[in-house]
């Protein structure tokens, strides 16, 4: 009855209410149970839908954070973006394909060239030699050669946050077992605002 009555508030009003979330996340939601892994065309509805997912987060700040550019039913082009140490913080776009209906892997795509960065002490961004040869150092320092999947287990959904919970698990070198050590809590972040005012922590 308090519902009814809100709800008929809010029309007298000339309002409506607030959805939490777009109807085709909403429904894929209602969907799926807690603990229990994703099917990929969730997880592609996810990541159309949501602004940003933020791993690892803390106090608003993001271990590493993925923006989904381009979904569609092979695989999913983002942008990922993280702090590389306390001078920059850096931005690249890669690509990685959908397997088995459950899964996302890393593909060999060379995403050196297309990476930028900012100096962490003011935003400002990083051009000619020192990019050049922070996209040195950056390669000497990471793996290209191994192609990780990874799939997902909804953890949480908070609409009135406008936030979803996952846990990422990986499975390396595409491997039938996932790491244990590398579980790691995925924030996504529906709310535009929320997910612009999102920093990397370093």
């Amino acid at each position: 009855m308090r519902r009814i009555a809100i709800i008929a508030a809010l029309l007298c009003a000339g309002l409506t209410p607030v959805e939490a979330f777009p109807p085709d996340v909403q429904s894929t939601l209602d969907g799926l149970k807690r603990g229990k892994p994703l099917p990929i065309s969730a997880v592609q509805t996810l990541m159309r839908g949501a602004e940003r997912w933020c791993y690892r987060e803390t106090d608003g700040a993001c271990s590493w954070s993925d923006i989904y550019l381009d979904v569609t039913e092979k695989g999913a082009i983002y942008e990922i973006g993280n702090a590389w140490d306390e001078r920059y913080d850096i931005v690249f776009t890669d690509e990685g394909e959908f397997r088995d209906g459950r899964f996302i892997c890393e593909i060999a795509h060379d995403w050196l060239p297309s990476l930028r960065a900012f100096h962490r002490a003011d935003g400002t961004p990083v051009g000619g030699r020192e990019l050049y040869a922070l996209r040195q150092e950056v390669q000497a320092a990471v793996d290209l050669t191994q192609h990780d999947c990874f799939d997902y287990v909804l953890e949480a959904v908070d609409a009135a946050g406008q936030t979803v919970q996952l846990t990422q698990r990986q499975y390396p070198a595409g491997g039938e077992e996932a790491d244990p050590a590398q579980d790691t809590l995925v924030t996504l972040h529906f709310d535009p605002a929320s997910a612009a005012a999102l920093t990397w922590s370093y």
